[in-house]
């Protein structure tokens, strides 16, 4: 196997070194990650949901061996008896909808979902009552609801597998990449921050909201950026039953989070960029947008208490919002890139790492065909939408 460069050691880049590990390859992959704490990376700030709740076909299989890995975490990333625990809590996901439209949609989502073998239930507004007695129900038609669906510890997530591929011989580098050296049609080398040069046949670009400058790097354009996403957590005075993740029609969504409950709001009309800090204008969109909406789906969260906020940030695909995975077809043969996420990324990272294994391996998707998924759209201008509940 020839020597792999891997740019970022998140969950993509930890994902695709224990796949490219457990081939066998270990000694083949060199992760370069600048922080391995993680303090900034996207994915352990992340709402950290796994979810079969998708339009399209590759992102629920995607979805399921994400699933598969997170529930099975402790016994496949055990390393000499020490398990990689966290737990896999199932509280579900709930989209909510009004209208004849929406109602058309789920109902085409629920039956794509079923056919590949999901057991999520349409739901209409007294089924949505019985089932969770803290929603007020009265003003929507119909629910969709998956009941497999659930949330993981994230930061658990990137260092578990990324302790697992360490132990099995995968080099990791702590490291930045400032520029690429390239001939004609490859990128012949990695030039990092402390003066290191890694000589690479293939590199492989995973650095999340950061994979747009390395693309710039070798020249590579992509339609990714990153795009900055607040979330609170709060509590409140009456004791509530755990709720699943649920999507209001207002676009806000809401979950169980520990004793209380974590909330956001995804604007996807503000321009993108890094910002880190909750500021006054993320503090009066919770008090303008956010609290009005929370408080009218559960009456209960009217008194709430806001107890803390931080930001984290999507790969955010500005085409179509899903992920562009594969070489760089019209450009340097020996450049992957696995980018543009748009929040969903940790639960697809499992997904991820094993299918660019299998490119790299055996010059083929062999589990899921992901194939739509590859630059080529770009090239096209041609968007791969997923169509009803996203991020």
């Amino acid at each position: 196997m020839a020597n792999v460069v891997v740019i970022g050691g998140s969950i993509m880049g930890s994902s695709l070194a224990y796949h490219m590990a457990m081939a066998g390859e270990a000694r083949a992959v060199s992760i370069v990650e600048p922080d391995p704490s993680y303090e900034w990376a996207a994915a352990p700030r992340s709402a950290g949901g796994v979810r079969l709740m998708h339009s399209l076909p590759e992102n629920i299989e995607m979805s399921r061996y994400g699933q598969t890995v997170y529930k099975n975490f402790a016994q496949l990333m055990d390393v000499n008896g020490e398990p990689g625990v966290f737990p896999f809590r199932e509280y579900g996901y709930l989209h909510l909808v009004t209208g004849a439209k929406n109602v058309r949609t789920v109902e085409q989502n629920w039956r794509t979902q079923t056919e590949l073998g999901v057991p999520n239930e349409i739901l209409d507004r007294n089924e949505i009552s019985q089932r969770f007695p803290a929603l007020r129900s009265d003003d929507i038609d119909a629910g969709l609801f998956g009941p497999q669906d659930g949330f993981i510890d994230p930061y658990s997530a990137v260092t578990g597998m990324r302790r697992k591929a360490m132990s099995l011989g995968v080099e990791y580098i702590q490291d930045r990449v400032v520029g690429l050296q390239a001939s004609a049609s490859r990128v012949d080398s990695v030039v990092l921050a402390s003066g290191r040069i890694l000589k690479a046949e293939i590199i492989v670009n995973v650095a999340g909201a950061w994979a747009p400058e390395i693309c710039a790097m070798a020249g590579m354009s992509i339609p990714v950026e990153p795009l900055s996403r607040p979330t609170f957590y709060f509590e409140t005075e009456e004791h509530l039953d755990p709720l699943p993740l649920t999507k209001d029609p207002s676009g806000v969504t809401f979950r169980t989070e520990g004793r209380g409950f974590a909330t956001g709001l995804t604007r996807h009309d503000v321009s993108g960029g890094f910002k880190w800090d909750i500021g006054e204008e993320e503090h009066n969109q919770f008090e303008t947008e956010l609290w009005p909406a929370l408080a009218h789906r559960v009456p209960s969260f009217e008194r709430l208490k806001v107890k803390r906020s931080w930001a984290g940030h999507y790969a955010m695909n500005r085409l179509d919002g899903n992920a562009i995975i594969g070489p760089w077809i019209g450009g340097l043969e020996n450049f992957y890139v696995a980018v543009g996420f748009s929040g969903a990324g940790i639960q697809k990272g499992p997904a991820i790492g094993r299918a660019l294994s299998e490119l790299l391996l055996h010059g083929r998707y062999q589990t899921i065909d992901l194939s739509r998924l590859s630059y080529q759209r770009v090239i096209d201008n041609d968007p791969l939408f997923e169509i009803g509940f996203t991020a």
